[in-house]
């Protein structure tokens, strides 16, 4: 059964076909809209998927109420992620913008100065893709950049994303919005790319490569294919070089960063911590011997599905700071706030204001907001916390902290302490026997390691020997265009890497609602 439906766009109106329980928002993205746009997949927080019924708009929902506003909802605004697809409606799309960019930072200039071949290195993450423009002569970086991944409209997360893809033609759609961003960055590199490397998890490498995908979408979770290979991906690429997933959930993102650290001087015993949709870890306990394990996240420290979140990037608040005067977003890399942009806040940024409002007793340990402050401070910080709709929510300065936001981060907090307790407990060791724990990624970069050890995601007293690692996967992607022995020494890690697994069944339940709270359990 079809239940197909037309949205109008300043470009023009298009009929969007839809099955029987679709939502509307999964069948525009689809049709080839919301294509990059960071969307929550569902939870009805973000507010990207909204659209105005023409037609008569079906009664709004409570996320609805709290995230459109009254004029809004009047004027016919739904979030077509929370509507299914009747048959029959008609709808209006503000300008859906271009597509999504991979650009540069502001303060970068390409450096195409290399007459010889070139490679590009990927970093192809659930939420973000990040690139690097190697000269492979000399190993050269020319250029580089990062936007979203396009494939985020069919969920925010790994396990929507494989559903989606399991669907019938949807591992081919999303397939061929990943290749042509891939074509779009060959295509302008200035010079001829001769060979592409592409790190990522699991999933995003086994959707890209046409690769069977049942192992990883239902238990037993096993791999079909474990890469470390060249492959051609068609669409007129250079030939690609995929490193070694080590399992189901461990990918050849990990592979490629745990080789590109060992490339540094790095003292043992060690944790490689990179957090962002999934929470890929190694224990490192000898240089022939690893454990590894991970867990998911979701899209929440990507700053995806919370109320006001986003994408670390200009004008989005990345820290709060107290003051006695209150708390003051700090934005990216120091960019001056806008007058005309609405606030928006990263994953860090969502960590730092839990934080201070934590050690201010504004927040309890369980995520509750407190009832009874204990400073003066306290008081006025609470003072600012209200409840609409029935959910209590703390502002700052235009910035809001919802108690469903708060649940986001204890779910999150609650899988990230359950990996690492399981790899130390693995690895028979205590936090104090620790000598490093490298953070990597993008969240890596902006978070602050006492957050997240004031939130209880790391162990007390491990935040002072946190080191920032930068993005180990695009580096050891790099690393591969232009290194031979790297690739020889990462075909190595396989055998050296035990993966750890997670409690299952109800002691999985039990572990992880007993790390739902603000504290490490051990």
């Amino acid at each position: 059964m079809r239940n197909d439906f037309t949205v109008s766009t300043p470009s023009g109106r298009r009929r969007v076909a839809a099955e029987a329980g679709e939502t509307l928002a999964r069948a525009l993205f689809r049709a080839g809209f919301f294509v990059g746009v960071p969307l929550c997949a569902g939870l009805g927080r973000c507010g990207r998927c909204r659209a105005r019924f023409l037609t008569e708009a079906p009664p709004p929902r409570p996320a609805e109420r709290r995230r459109l506003g009254p004029e809004e909802l009047a004027a016919g605004y739904r979030l077509t992620c929370l509507h299914p697809a009747l048959g029959g409606e008609r709808l209006a799309l503000d300008d859906p913008g271009p597509a999504p960019a991979y650009s540069r930072p502001a303060d970068a200039q390409p450096r195409l100065d290399s007459a010889g071949p070139l490679g590009l290195a990927v970093d192809l993450g659930t939420t973000g893709l990040a690139w690097r423009l190697l000269a492979r002569a000399d190993g050269r970086v020319l250029d580089e950049g990062r936007g979203v991944n396009p494939q985020l409209g069919a969920g925010g997360e790994v396990i929507s994303r494989l559903a989606y893809a399991l669907e019938a033609d949807g591992g081919d759609y999303l397939r061929r919005l990943v290749l042509d961003v891939l074509v779009r960055l060959v295509a302008g590199a200035g010079g001829p790319v001769t060979e592409l490397c592409v790190a990522g998890n699991s999933a995003m490498l086994s959707i890209l490569c046409d690769k069977p995908l049942s192992g990883l979408a239902r238990a037993p979770y096993h791999l079909a294919w474990t890469a470390g290979e060249t492959v051609d991906l068609g669409a007129n690429l250079p030939p690609a070089y995929i490193p070694p997933l080590l399992g189901p959930f461990v990918g050849a993102d990990l592979s490629a960063g745990l080789t590109a650290l060992l490339r540094r001087d790095v003292p043992y015993p060690f944790f490689l911590a990179d957090l962002g949709t999934n929470a890929e870890m190694v224990l490192g306990l000898a240089p022939d011997r690893f454990l590894a394990a991970s867990a998911p996240l979701g899209p929440a420290l990507e700053g995806v599905g919370l109320s006001q979140g986003a994408l670390a990037g200009p004008g989005v608040a990345v820290d709060f700071r107290l003051s006695p005067s209150g708390l003051t977003p700090v934005l990216f890399e120091g960019v001056p706030a806008r007058t005309d942009a609405a606030p928006a806040i990263a994953g860090p940024g969502y960590l730092a204001l839990a934080a201070r409002l934590l050690e201010q007793g504004v927040l309890d340990r369980r995520g509750h907001f407190a009832q009874t402050p204990a400073t003066p401070l306290a008081a006025r910080l609470a003072a600012r916390v209200s409840r609409e709709g029935g959910e209590a929510c703390f502002e700052t300065a235009g910035y809001r902290l919802w108690a469903a936001d708060v649940e986001e981060m204890l779910k999150v907090k609650a899988a990230c302490n359950l990996a690492m307790a399981a790899l130390l407990r693995a690895g028979g060791l205590a936090t104090t026997d620790l000598a490093a724990m490298f953070l990597a990624g993008a969240f890596g970069a902006n978070v602050a390691p006492a957050d997240l050890e004031t939130l209880g995601f790391l162990p007390p007293g491990l935040s002072p020997r946190v080191r920032v690692a930068g993005n180990l996967s695009l580096e050891g992607a790099s690393l591969f265009l232009v290194a031979p022995e790297a690739r020889r020494q990462v075909l190595e890690l396989p055998e050296r890497t035990a993966i750890v697994p997670l409690a299952t069944g109800d002691d999985a339940s039990d572990a992880f609602i007993r790390r739902m709270e603000f504290a490490y359990v051990p």
